[in-house]
């Protein structure tokens, strides 16, 4: 029993590290819950491997030392071979969601970085379309963390033949922002333009919206106003700010300084900091009035 409990606590040890592995998630990033999890999920399902062929092996002539050997292999090889299958299952994302995750921690975010970047060029070798897959899913806390370059790299390196239809225009909505973000509204318009429309409602309401930003820093004001219409960001807070960014682009076009300043607060009251940063790029008429107002939080904070 002594032996199966040395092998329990062994391989719950081990547990952790080979789940990281199997993940591409390196050991310092996975949660504390987690290396509990799976060490006392391993280490129990060896000792009850473990007991239960120590009674069946009781049974038999075999000396009592050689019975706790063999119960203790038993024991640890059912326990891996439970932990392998596990951990294997949908471990590309659980890998993705795990890094994305840790990606918002700026202490770790190098490694998290690094670590992402590893899975997906192991998942970019084997699959092209589940590395497509992947690639969606990251984009959007790549954006969250900063890392407009990395996330707009892989979009445009994506194999068109391994696209979907419903893929290209997540694609291209998601690659799209990531234009506007490196103040290319000509970019952004020209990646717009090849989505097929009216595409899924869910997806139209945010190219409307974009579209719109586009025309209102260009100081299409009126075109602008018209192109949203009645759309309406009520039940959606990010649509809503998105309106509010391209009112205040359009207040600010037409001169309308304290109706944009107070488009701007609301924004900031909604959004935070990253509302108004959201509208120093790309560059138009109310970029300026924002820069104001973060001048303004950082020297009253």
């Amino acid at each position: 029993m002594a032996l199966v409990l040395i092998v329990a606590v062994l391989v719950g040890m081990a547990a952790p590290l080979i789940r990281g592995w199997i993940w591409g998630v390196p050991f310092s990033l996975l949660s504390v819950a987690t290396a509990i999890k799976s060490f006392f999920g391993s280490a129990l399902a060896t000792i009850v491997v473990g007991i239960a062929a120590l009674f069946a092996l009781s049974t038999t002539p075999m000396d009592q030392a050689e019975i706790d050997w063999v119960a203790a292999s038993i024991g640890g090889a059912i326990a891996l071979f439970l932990l392998l299958s596990s951990a294997q299952r949908f471990r590309d994302v659980r890998g993705l969601s795990i890094l994305c995750q840790r990606l918002q921690e700026e202490d770790v975010r190098s490694t998290a970085a690094r670590g992402l970047e590893r899975l997906l060029n192991r998942v970019r070798r084997h699959d092209a379309q589940r590395y497509v897959a992947l690639v969606l899913m990251a984009t959007g806390p790549l954006t969250q963390a900063g890392m407009w370059a990395e996330a707009r790299e892989r979009l445009q390196k994506l194999d068109e033949v391994a696209l979907s239809g419903a893929q290209a225009v997540l694609r291209d909505q998601a690659l799209a922002t990531c234009e506007l973000q490196f103040d290319d509204p000509e970019a952004a318009q020209r990646v717009i333009d090849r989505i097929e429309r009216p595409t899924e409602p869910s997806i139209e309401v945010w190219l409307i919206a974009m579209e719109a930003l586009l025309m209102a820093v260009r100081g299409e004001s009126e075109k602008a106003l018209a192109h949203l219409g009645a759309q309406s960001g009520d039940d959606n807070p990010s649509l809503r700010a998105s309106h509010r960014l391209v009112h205040a682009h359009i207040l600010a076009g037409r001169g309308q300084t304290e109706d944009a300043l107070e488009e701007l607060r609301s924004l900031r009251l909604e959004a935070g900091r990253a509302g108004l940063e959201r509208v120093m790029l790309p560059r138009g008429p109310a970029s300026t009035l924002a820069e104001l107002l973060l001048n303004e939080a950082d020297q009253s904070g």
